[in-house]
């Protein structure tokens, strides 16, 4: 028999939930003010005394300490000094030999720098000439090894003994000894391969320049952070006999070489800087071969007062330079990049002398720029005009600039 509804026993129902008390509160009785809740009461003498620290950046005193001309001194040379490179760890002399010989002794190497920084050395007397020509002949005739060997002594100890009598000197005959070391390590460089080809031979020859060009870098490197840690009174006259050195010795041979010179500047006194710069450009514009002048121009214009860079900016386009085309184009740039610091009126003035250098007309006619590079330099131009409010300058750029897009239009049609 299955079971009914009915027949199944009633099951009470639970009792219903007891009512929650009233708190008898309204809902506007529910808002606590919390101010207050976390501020430690002031006495009046604390509260006129205290003052609430500022929120946002720290000063410089507050975040780096309280001696702002030192840390002011400090980080004005970590940007006008470079960290010099650690040397690479040394391989086996030029693949071909590695050598297990003592090295070459300190006093050695010593005397060897004094007899090349010996003014008397460069004269007609026998015996300095023949002591200076000994190391000529190693160099020249020795075992590359060997030769290899003495040249990165001399190079390593001129480095550290920055205090040695006619440094410059000895510069100057290192790095020439240097550069004439390198036909050697280009011949080295080819008898490590298996088989020569043109590719090959200018891969060996690229080679050696590099390691030529990191030699002598790396003097100017120690050289310039030797003036550095020196007297302050002395930086002028040292950096210029290390410019003078290097004109003498043929090591300006790019613009990109006198950077680290032009980065330095910022470490002379303001009255020490503008001529510093001005010795700078005509180095450089004598010496210095293609490429690397934007970078050059920049540095010059970062590192002197804001009230010679329109003079700076006008020396080095000036037109009896003669300069490449495309090494113009980058000191253009390089101004228009840094025109900003100057007033109303060297601004105007400089770009009404940069005009005609981008159109190449007058003076300037022996320059060729393609139609793109007008306009964009052009357009570098206009840019600065509508932002310092030239509006005649900006017309006048604007339909110059016409001009051009349609020659290129033109050009690209053809």
């Amino acid at each position: 028999m299955t079971p009914t509804d009915d027949t199944l026993p009633a099951v009470p129902s639970p009792p219903p939930p007891a009512s929650l008390p009233s708190l008898g509160l309204a809902a506007s009785d529910w808002r606590v003010d919390f101010t207050g809740l976390f501020e430690l009461p002031l006495s009046t003498d604390d509260a006129a005394s205290v003052t609430r620290p500022a929120i946002g950046k720290r000063d410089f005193a507050t975040a780096l300490g309280g001696d702002d001309a030192t840390h002011a001194a400090h980080w004005k040379r970590l940007s006008a000094l470079r960290e010099i490179p650690a040397l690479e760890p040394k391989p086996s002399t030029s693949g071909m030999r590695y050598r297990t010989g003592p090295s070459i002794p300190e006093p050695v190497l010593r005397k060897a720098l004094l007899v090349l920084g010996d003014p008397a050395a460069q004269a007609s007397d026998w015996f300095a000439t023949l002591a200076s020509r000994a190391v000529d002949v190693v160099l020249d005739k020795g075992h590359y090894a060997d030769a290899h060997h003495l040249l990165e002594g001399l190079l390593r100890r001129l480095e550290s003994d920055q205090a040695l009598a006619h440094w410059t000197t000895a510069f100057e005959r290192v790095v020439a000894l240097t550069m004439r070391f390198e036909a050697r390590t280009e011949h080295a460089a080819r008898a490590m391969l298996l088989t020569c080809s043109k590719t090959s031979g200018d891969g060996a020859q690229a080679l050696a320049q590099a390691s030529t060009n990191a030699s002598i870098e790396h003097l100017v490197a120690h050289r310039l952070h030797a003036i550095a840690d020196g007297p302050a009174d002395r930086r002028a006259s040292e950096w210029r006999d290390l410019l003078d050195g290097m004109q003498r010795s043929s090591a300006c041979t790019t613009a990109q070489r006198l950077v680290p010179l032009a980065r330095f500047i910022g470490l002379l006194s303001e009255a020490e800087q503008t001529p510093a710069a001005m010795a700078l450009v005509e180095a450089a514009c004598t010496f210095a071969g293609h490429g690397g002048w934007r970078e050059l121009a920049s540095e010059l214009f970062g590192a002197v007062p804001t009230s010679e860079m329109a003079a700076i900016a006008r020396t080095l386009t000036s037109n009896d330079r003669r300069m490449f085309a495309d090494d113009v184009k980058a000191v253009v740039e390089a101004i228009s990049e840094r025109v900003d610091r100057l007033s109303d009126e060297d601004t105007r003035a400089l770009i009404e002398h940069l005009e005609p250098i981008v159109m190449m007309r007058g003076d300037f006619d022996y320059l060729v720029f393609g139609p793109d590079e007008c306009a964009q330099m052009l357009d570098d131009l206009r840019t600065t005009c509508r932002r310092r409010g030239f509006d005649d300058l900006t017309s006048q750029l604007d339909t110059t600039l016409e001009a051009v897009c349609d020659e290129y239009k033109r050009t690209m049609m053809d």
